[in-house]
């Protein structure tokens, strides 16, 4: 999208209307010279999703007083990085701790049926 000087209006091109896109005014979180962190700059990224996972945030974006759908995923991801991925996320990758649950899982009596 083209920068707009303060107070123009934003322009969607004829190609983009047919096809039902509109371009959206950014509102800017932070005023002139306020500290800017990470979290209030937006980064534009190429990325490939499945096209069930865009259709379901696209659905949800459809309702009614909802967010978009960028936005939603964008919360999406937020939540996950700020959840961590808890105190036992790398014992999943752990090959000595697979390999040991993989043994004593071996060792132990099945139940009869």
């Amino acid at each position: 999208m083209r920068s707009t000087k303060k107070g123009s209006e934003v322009k969607t091109s004829e190609r983009a209307r047919a096809v039902g896109l509109r371009r959206v005014a950014r509102q800017h979180v932070t005023a002139p010279g306020d500290e800017v962190t990470l979290a209030d700059c937006k980064v534009r990224v190429t990325i490939c999703l499945d096209a069930d996972v865009l259709e379901y945030f696209k659905a949800r974006a459809g309702l009614p007083n909802s967010a978009p759908y960028q936005t939603q995923i964008n919360s999406e991801l937020r939540a996950v990085m700020e959840r961590g991925g808890g105190p036992f996320a790398s014992l999943v990758n752990d090959d000595v701790f697979i390999a040991a649950v993989a043994e004593r899982v071996l060792k132990r009596p099945r139940p009869r049926s």
